[in-house]
């Protein structure tokens, strides 16, 4: 999440030897889980603002029992479940450990990691355009303009290729209060999300968001951790200009449903990440070129929504309408 609000201690989500650590009420209890997105798995059907659920009068985890029961009373997942689990198949109740297991190994199956950068990493020297390699050395290179996008966008050790550190900056992105909501935030105003400090109490960790991973950018509707910009141009150019784009964002190619003010944008420049204060702006060419190594040069075909598409069933063993996906790739309105 990108509060930080749940993390691996070893900071490996594969190393639960030090366990994981989730907000009260769990808190390391979900370390005996094999790795983190297991773990996560328990905590998105007790979030109540996520769920749009006010009304269950228990605590997490009837919560989960009640998911469980629900479940368990359709034959059909049973059946699926046991073509799984053992003890399943021997008889046992499923509990929710199973749920969250196969959630995660769903999850799994979404990852596409087979883009130019990859193939020119495996020898594949035409693998990426002249213009994309330009772009790389940019990005990668900490004493050119932009300064070193590779000091939070890592793709050594822990980061595992994923261009991120997780590790928590601020980076002073647009506050934008939805129109429509259930919940507010819990800065003084609305409209003012305090970010890792509602997780720790700290003030030191106040406007904090983790860094976004970049692969697969080019089918993403919206960055930064709210999703301020559909732009990726203005969300490149934030970081390059945060101070000039921080004090003169505007709403108007947000949803109507997400236009309904932006939050206090001074008090997060007073905390801005240094490497994000000294930024400056690049040459056009220069910026096209890095726009085009994280928005094509990291982008694997197979992560196209046509292709994904296959992944949703034709109905469900609970007789339940299907969720309603919108599959077109637009670009939004200014883009």
């Amino acid at each position: 999440m990108w509060d930080s609000r749940f993390t691996s201690v070893a900071f490996d989500p594969f190393n639960n030897a030090q366990g994981f650590l989730f907000p009260e009420p769990e808190g390391s209890s979900l370390s005996h889980m094999e790795h983190l997105l297991g773990a996560q798995a328990f905590t998105p059907v007790v979030n109540r603002v996520e769920m749009a659920g006010f009304q269950f009068s228990g605590d997490n985890d009837a919560m989960r029992d009640e998911v469980v029961q629900r479940v368990n009373a359709i034959d059909e997942y049973r059946r699926l479940f046991g073509e799984v689990f053992a003890d399943i198949r021997a008889g046992a109740l499923l509990r929710y450990e199973h749920l969250a297991l196969a959630l995660a190994e769903f999850q799994f199956t979404l990852i596409r990691a087979d883009a130019p950068i990859d193939r020119f990493a495996r020898g594949e020297t035409d693998a990426m355009t002249v213009d994309q390699k330009r772009g790389a050395l940019l990005f990668f290179t900490p004493d050119v303009r932009p300064p070193a996008c590779a000091e939070c966008h890592k793709v050594d050790a822990y980061a595992n290729e994923m261009f991120s550190d997780f590790e928590p900056h601020v980076l002073a992105v647009p506050q934008v209060l939805p129109a429509f909501r259930n919940m507010r935030f819990n800065g003084p105003g609305e409209d003012e999300d305090y970010g890792l400090e509602q997780q720790t109490g700290n003030e030191a960790d106040r406007y904090k968001f983790r860094t976004s991973p970049l692969r697969n950018l080019a089918f993403q509707p919206a960055f930064m951790h709210n999703g301020a910009y559909v732009c990726l141009e203005d969300a490149v150019r934030h970081h390059l200009e945060v101070y000039d784009f921080a004090r003169s964002y505007e709403l108007d190619k947000l949803d109507p449903d997400l236009r309904a003010s932006v939050g206090p944008v001074e008090p997060m420049l007073g905390r801005v990440q240094e490497l994000i204060n000294s930024s400056r702006p690049l040459p056009d060419e220069e910026f096209d070129q890095v726009l085009d190594f994280v928005r094509n040069a990291l982008t694997d075909p197979g992560a196209h929504p046509d292709s994904l598409r296959a992944l949703v069933p034709a109905s469900l063993p609970s007789g339940l309408p299907l969720h309603h996906f919108e599959w077109g790739i637009q670009s939004p309105k200014g883009c």
